[in-house]
């Protein structure tokens, strides 16, 4: 038999049956399971399943499948790695030609989601369908959840679409609003706002932005019953199974109550119904159907008395729209984890209102506060993630399930997007927290789509240069407009830093599953590199402003990036990538030393070092290298094992003529030699000269600071005095507290042993003001080991023994040692103790000192000494 010719649909080849036909297009073999499950499907509903293999074979294949669509009702596309044949004659393949014939038939269309091995004739049809809009591409994993889609999809469409508009329920003359199944916790702050646009009659349309999961139809639920009295009707829209923007007229009419009446367009229909009325529509899920804004703007333009509340994931973009942005609930500051102190914020009871449906007895125990607490932290505190979390209590206690989520975000398979609600009545859409997140995502465009994957390498947000490094892959996509679109989709979230730049933010669980679509396109490795080689030049930028004027911006924006600057850092060091690691860290030893992270940065410093690529770096970045690596065994307490490699910098420094180098590597020397000698003392003068030819006042003034220590040492105070006291000068004027309290503690000790107590004070209660202001805990150590040998002098042993105890937990919890200076006075302060307390009685005082942390001991160090010294000082 001729096939008909080209733009005629043949006749006489009839479907199986004559009910309502859903036709199912797809590749054959590769997908059979599929396909039977969407004929499962089908068949359930009672309607009936138009496949090509149920065909007469006599027919041309496409002379077949054009008949079928032409008698069909409803187009389902099913697409997984295979781009189907291309018959002879044909530009496209079967499915391609498929799709194309069935525009203008209600679409559902599903994308087996992962697929790797995608051909990219697919992938290219699949992105233009998607880029086209009127029709969205649901991701799926199997045939049997397949099936469950297509089961509702098709159930949610024919009600809609093919159905007529049902009799209005009871009351719907004055509107309807949904009940929601459970209370709202919190959002006293944003109810307050919204209800208060709400009010104000020159107000049109607020749209309630934010994440999937994060309660915007419970908040637009409540704000529309406060603002409902006083009101000729509220009505509530439910786009979530709207797919198509022209159908939005359809649902809006069916909410109020209008049907179809001749040719009329259905939302002058609502007009006529609403004109004179003040009424108010809260639309929810207007996301996926943006593109009837217009027609929401028509509706509005026609009843002037009517407004909108709508609830999506993006803003309408329409003039007179009020945005007001829905954030996570508030979640217990870190390190609380007390019951009292952790049930008093929203995320956690929304948690235990959660749990105690699972399971009734559930209670916040001092025993499970500290997970709970955690557990909501990891989650964001996005109330969806947080109820899913709270539904497997009776399962999971919250210590197992923290667990758990802590392996997922870490990068084993994510179970936490995987989490899933056990109610059946849930929307689909978010009944697992990868569908919530997935079905933002597949709003996006491929640009958005790209720059949403390469930013999830970012591990605390990015500033504006930084996504436009790491975003753009040779220019492929304007990050400043996209990274605009991504925000206008809820996923990421600009943040005040305070210095008029914005940080763009992802939650963790966006993050997540960011980097798994980022994997899915082969850009992980090319990404990564791109992010960590930007931050690297961050890290020079910042390295020198750390000693110029602009040291307090620097060091703000370092802040921001320590979470990134150290994971680029061990990314490095995980790919070999030894000079790329030693740029990273190098130019910011100061920085490290200031946050307390000298530990982690020691052994990254001997991973590098063995790296099979470190014996090629640059002799500079070489013998930065050596330095930190000689540097940081001092600082951990190996200064032995420091020697051989500081007198090899010391000795490379010297042949390349390197001030810098040589100065930070002779005064490290010196702190490794017995105190008091001449060798010291002439290390210490020469690194001295040498960092002042090399121009770095920061490190001028950290060498002066060991010098007099040193001095301090040894028996002589005067010097000591001195040269602490130049020192702190040059640290006031660079502007650096973090070496002015340092100084101030030295000054403190060298007055102390002195016997100049009211001075040991003074100095003591000005380095414990700047020890705060910074949460410099190595610092507030050291500043507590004077405040004990001072309690000790004015007969308080009991409390000089809690500071001291106080002080050395604060250096084990970072994993650092004392300067071996200062490490003799210590001694010497133990064995009193120990003689007028007792050991056991001191040892109890050393562990209740550990107890109270740094800032609190730090606290009750001055009340201490200050009681005191009122009457010691005053003979």
């Amino acid at each position: 038999m001729a096939a008909a010719p080209a733009g005629e649909v043949p006749t006489g080849i009839a479907t199986p049956d004559q009910r309502l036909r859903v036709f199912v297009s797809s590749t054959l073999e590769e997908l059979a399971a599929e396909r039977r499950a969407v004929r499962a499907a089908v068949t359930r509903l009672r309607l009936t399943p138009v496949l090509f293999e149920l065909g007469a074979r006599p027919h041309p294949p496409r002379d077949l499948y054009r008949a079928y669509l032409a008698q069909s009702d409803v187009f389902v596309g099913v697409y997984g790695d295979r781009y189907g044949w291309v018959g002879p004659g044909m530009a496209v393949s079967g499915i391609e030609d498929e799709l194309d014939l069935s525009a203008g038939m209600p679409r559902l269309l599903y994308v087996r989601t992962p697929a790797p091995d995608r051909d990219p004739r697919l992938a290219r049809l699949v992105e233009r369908v998607q880029a086209e809009g009127g029709a969205s591409t649901t991701p799926f994993r199997d045939a049997a959840e397949l099936g469950r889609l297509v089961a509702d999809d098709l159930a949610v469409l024919l009600s809609e679409r093919f159905g007529r508009a049902a009799p209005a329920p009871p009351g719907l003359a004055t509107g309807w609003l949904p009940t929601p199944a459970t209370p709202m916790v919190d959002r006293r702050a944003e109810l307050a706002a919204v209800t208060a646009l709400l009010r104000d009659p020159g107000v049109r349309l607020v749209t309630l932005t934010g994440p999937g999961g994060i309660g915007k139809t419970r908040l637009a639920l409540a704000a529309a019953a406060e603002a409902a009295p006083g009101r000729d009707g509220t009505w509530f829209v439910d786009l979530a199974g709207v797919r198509d923007p022209a159908d939005v007229p359809a649902a809006v009419a069916a909410a109020v109550g209008v049907s179809a009446e001749g040719r009329r367009p259905l939302l002058d229909l609502v007009a006529d119904r609403l004109a004179g009325r003040r009424a108010l529509l809260v639309v929810d899920n207007a996301e996926q159907v943006a593109g009837a804004a217009p027609d929401l703007a028509r509706l509005l333009s026609r009843c002037p008395g009517t407004q909108l509340l709508v609830t999506s994931r993006r803003v309408l973009r329409l003039r007179g729209e009020h945005d007001v942005p829905t954030g996570p609930l508030g979640t217990p500051a870190p390190g609380e984890t007390t019951p009292g102190a952790v049930t008093g914020s929203p995320a956690v009871q929304l948690f235990v209102a959660r749990a105690r449906q699972r399971d009734p007895a559930f209670a916040v125990t001092p025993a499970t506060a500290g997970a709970v607490a955690e557990l909501v932290r990891r989650l964001d505190g996005l109330p969806l993630a947080v109820e899913l979390a709270a539904a497997r209590v009776r399962m999971l206690p919250p210590p197992l399930l923290l667990a758990r989520l802590d392996r997922a975000l870490d990068g084993v398979p994510a179970a936490a997007l995987d989490l899933a609600d056990p109610d059946v009545d849930a929307p689909a859409r978010q009944r697992t927290l990868r569908a919530t997140i997935s079905w933002s995502h597949d709003l996006l465009d491929g640009a958005g789509r790209a720059l949403l994957a390469r930013l999830s390498v970012c591990a605390d947000g990015c500033t504006l240069d930084t996504a436009e490094a790491v975003g753009a892959a040779d220019g492929d996509l304007d990050v400043v407009e996209t990274l605009s679109d991504l925000v206008g989709h809820s996923l990421v979230t600009p943040t005040d830093t305070g210095r008029g730049e914005p940080r763009f933010r992802m939650l963790d669980l966006v993050r997540v599953f960011a980097a798994e679509r980022l994997r899915d396109r082969g850009e992980e490795e090319a990404t990564r590199e791109r992010w960590a080689r930007h931050l690297a030049g961050v890290s020079a930028r910042a390295g020198a402003g750390l000693s110029g004027p602009d040291a307090r911006l620097w060091r703000v924006r370092l802040d921001d990036e320590a979470a990134d600057l150290q994971a680029a850092l061990r990314w490095a060091v995980d790919t070999d990538r030894a000079e790329l690691a030693v740029r990273l860290a190098a130019p910011l030893a100061r920085w490290w030393w200031a946050r307390g992270l000298l530990a982690p940065m020691a052994e990254l410093a001997e991973r590098t070092a063995a790296l099979p690529s470190a014996a090629s770096l640059p002799a500079d970045l070489a013998g930065r290298l050596l330095w930190a690596r000689g540097a940081m065994r001092v600082t951990t307490g190996s200064p032995a094992a420091a020697t051989p490699l500081l007198e090899r910098v010391v000795a490379d420094a010297r042949a390349r003529d390197d001030p810098w180098l040589l100065g930070h590597g002779l005064a490290a020397l010196a702190v490794t030699m017995p105190p008091g000698g001449p060798a010291v003392v002439a290390a210490l003068d020469e690194a001295l000269a040498a960092l002042r030819r090399s121009g770095d006042t920061w490190s001028v003034v950290l060498s002066a600071t060991v010098r007099g220590s040193v001095a301090l040492a040894a028996g002589d105070p005067v010097t000591a005095a001195r040269v602490h006291g130049e020192a702190l000068e040059l640290a006031r004027s660079i502007g650096d507290d973090q070496l002015t309290a340092l100084l101030s503690d030295h000054l403190a000790l060298g007055a102390l042993l002195a016997g100049d107590l009211a001075a040991a004070r003074s100095r003591l209660a000005e380095a414990v003001d700047l020890h705060r202001r910074v949460r410099d805990q190595e610092g507030a150590a050291a500043c507590l080991d004077v405040l004990a040998g001072l309690a000790a002098v004015l007969g308080r042993p009991a409390a000089a023994a809690r500071l001291a105890g106080a002080a050395d937990a604060a250096r084990a919890a970072l994993g650092v040692a004392r300067w071996p200076t200062h490490q003799p006075l210590a001694d010497r302060l133990a064995d009193g103790l120990r003689a007028t307390l007792g050991p056991d009685a001191e040892q109890r005082e050393r562990a209740a000192g550990a107890a109270l942390g740094p800032w609190a001991a730090l606290e009750e160090g001055l009340a201490a000494v200050g009681t005191s010294a009122g009457t010691a000082l005053d003979p």
